[in-house]
């Protein structure tokens, strides 16, 4: 049985989609959980003003997505955590201006 193996003759396309699939969501889990650390450390460690880190952040979620040849749907992604971000961080803002006066 082992015998009648030929190297090199097996299809092989199925491992290289599940491979190319596991290694582009490793990708994305690890550039999307450095984009979101690095906010939390910019506005809680450093003490940033909440608009300027999310600014710095969506720069460095670009640079990187380019730096790595992202697709599209990277950027898409980023600007999609910058507007929720905007819109969290102006709810939370109102929110602690309606109590502190």
């Amino acid at each position: 049985m082992a015998s009648d193996h030929v190297r090199g003759e097996m299809d092989i396309t199925e491992h290289k989609s599940t491979f190319d699939g596991f290694m582009t969501m490793t990708v994305w889990s690890c550039l999307l959980t450095i984009v979101i650390l690095l906010f939390f450390i910019l506005v809680f460690a450093i003490g940033m003003n909440w608009m300027g880190a999310l600014i710095a952040t969506g720069v460095v979620g670009v640079v990187l997505g380019l730096a790595l040849s992202m697709k599209t749907s990277w950027h898409v992604t980023v600007a999609g955590l910058f507007v929720s971000g905007l819109i969290g961080g102006g709810i939370v803002s109102l929110f602690g201006a309606f109590l502190a006066g």
